[in-house]
């Protein structure tokens, strides 16, 4: 629930791991078969050959250096660039503020802030002490006129997810309508290891 760029994300994540996965078979067979690792020496020695002769023949008159490393800076500035813009866009669309609204009251105007942490507070209150749920994390996304409201919560195993589901989503209307607002819900049920194993103590 938020504007993360997933599908490039996993594209990334795609082309990452099946290039580490090439230089991995690659190193594997240079370590362990000796004609691959002659040809290797070989390939190497071609590429760095043609790769000194490209600099020379591009090097400027009067000058030491050849001007394909100045395309070469110019190219790793964009790619820092870039990743700077794909580290900024990770989780946008998620606030911490669900009401924030001014009022006009004379002689004393004022404004309303709430926040994530004041709604997740009032959900537990409403909850109350559930032997059924394990853990519970309140996040809000961008949404107008009135942010969303994403729920995850831990089921303890062998509880009815869609019972559970259901009394969760009725705790966060009344949530709502504690506070006067309304907008949508979304309510995630999560399984893991936890959940598996925890005991009744650790319920939130």
């Amino acid at each position: 629930m938020n504007l993360t760029p997933r599908p490039l994300n996993r594209l990334l994540c795609a082309i990452f791991g099946v290039l580490i996965m090439v230089i991995g078979i690659h190193l594997l067979l240079i370590s362990t078969i000796s004609g691959y690792a002659r040809w290797w020496r070989a390939f190497a020695g071609e590429v760095g050959q043609t790769s000194l002769q490209i600099l020379r023949n591009t090097t400027l008159a009067g000058q030491k250096d050849s001007w394909l490393w100045i395309l070469i800076a110019m190219g790793l500035i964009i790619i820092i660039l870039l990743m700077i813009w794909w580290i900024a866009v990770q989780g946008r669309g998620r606030v911490n503020e669900y009401v924030n609204s001014y009022f006009q009251d004379d002689p004393v105007p004022g404004r309303i802030e709430i926040t994530d942490a004041a709604v997740e507070q009032i959900l537990r209150t409403i909850l109350g002490k559930r032997t059924d749920i394990v853990s519970l994390s309140l996040t809000l996304w961008e949404n107008t006129p009135t942010p969303g409201i994403r729920v995850k919560v831990q089921p303890r195993s062998g509880v009815a997810p869609a019972e559970l589901g259901a009394q969760v989503a009725l705790a966060v209307r009344e949530t709502q309508e504690l506070m006067g607002v309304s907008g949508p819900i979304v309510v995630h049920l999560a399984a893991g290891a936890r959940a598996r194993f925890a005991r009744s103590e650790r319920v939130q």
